[in-house]
C-alpha cells in the first residue's frame, strides 16, 4: 500500500488551484457576462478542491500521518488505512447508528464526521476552526450556483447582506467578479483564502 502523505494532498490541491487561477485570468478578455459565467463554473471547482483536500487531510491525520512540518499527527484513535479511517469516522462513538454519508462541506460538518477519531486539540482541527465563517460563506455561494433552490437563495442572500450591509440584489456571477465593495475581486479573494487555508491545515 502506498505511504500516505499530507504533502501530496497539499501539492495536488495547490496545483489544481493554480490551474483554476489560470483559467480565471484567461477569462478577463471576455465580456462581463461571460466572465461571470466562467467565475460560477470555477467556483464549483474551487469548492470541490477545498472540500476534497479537507477530507483527504482528515483521513491522513486519522492515520497518524506527519504534517508537512514533519510533526506526527496524533488522532484519538489511530487508523490503519484510508478505508479504516472512513469506517471509524462512520461508526466510532455512534452508538450503533453509523453516519451514512461523511460530510466535509464546512467546519461543523467536518467536526461532526471526525470528532470521535480526531480530537479538538489536533492542529488540523484547531486551524480549520479559524476558517469557519469563510468556509461556510463559500459553501453557501457554491450551493446557490449549483442548486438555485429557495433554501440556497435564503442562505446566499444572508452572505450578500453580510458583505454589502444591506439586502442588495446581485447575481452570483456578478458577486464573484465584483470588486466594488472592498477593491478585491471576490473569486480571486476566495482563491487566496483557500490557498492559505490549505497551507495551514497541512502544515501542522
Amino acid at each position: 500500500m502506498p505511504r500516505l502523505s499530507i504533502t501530496a494532498s497539499y501539492n495536488n490541491a495547490i496545483n489544481q488551484l493554480n490551474i483554476t487561477g489560470r483559467y480565471l485570468a484567461k477569462s478577463k478578455s471576455l465580456s462581463a457576462e461571460m466572465q461571470g459565467f466562467v467565475a460560477e463554473m470555477l467556483m464549483l471547482r474551487l469548492f470541490s478542491i477545498l472540500e476534497t483536500c479537507v477530507r483527504d487531510v482528515a483521513i491522513k491525520v486519522a492515520c497518524g500521518t506527519p504534517y508537512r512540518n514533519g510533526i506526527n499527527s496524533t488522532p484519538t484513535i489511530r487508523c490503519k488505512s484510508v478505508n479504516d479511517a472512513i469506517e471509524k469516522f462512520k461508526n466510532e462513538g455512534r452508538g450503533g447508528q453509523p453516519i451514512q454519508n461523511l460530510r466535509f462541506a464546512n467546519v461543523s460538518q467536518t467536526n461532526e464526521s471526525i470528532k470521535y477519531v480526531i480530537n479538538e486539540r489536533e492542529p488540523f482541527r484547531v486551524t480549520l476552526s479559524k476558517y469557519g465563517s469563510i468556509y461556510e460563506e463559500m459553501r453557501c455561494v457554491r450551493n446557490h450556483i449549483a442548486h438555485r433552490t429557495k433554501s440556497t437563495s435564503i442562505n446566499y442572500k444572508k452572505i450578500v447582506k453580510q458583505r454589502y450591509g444591506a439586502n442588495y440584489i446581485i447575481k452570483t456571477s456578478s458577486f464573484l467578479i465584483s470588486s466594488k465593495r472592498d477593491g478585491r475581486v471576490r473569486i480571486e479573494d476566495y482563491i487566496r483564502t483557500i490557498r492559505i487555508l490549505i497551507n495551514e491545515i497541512t502544515n501542522g
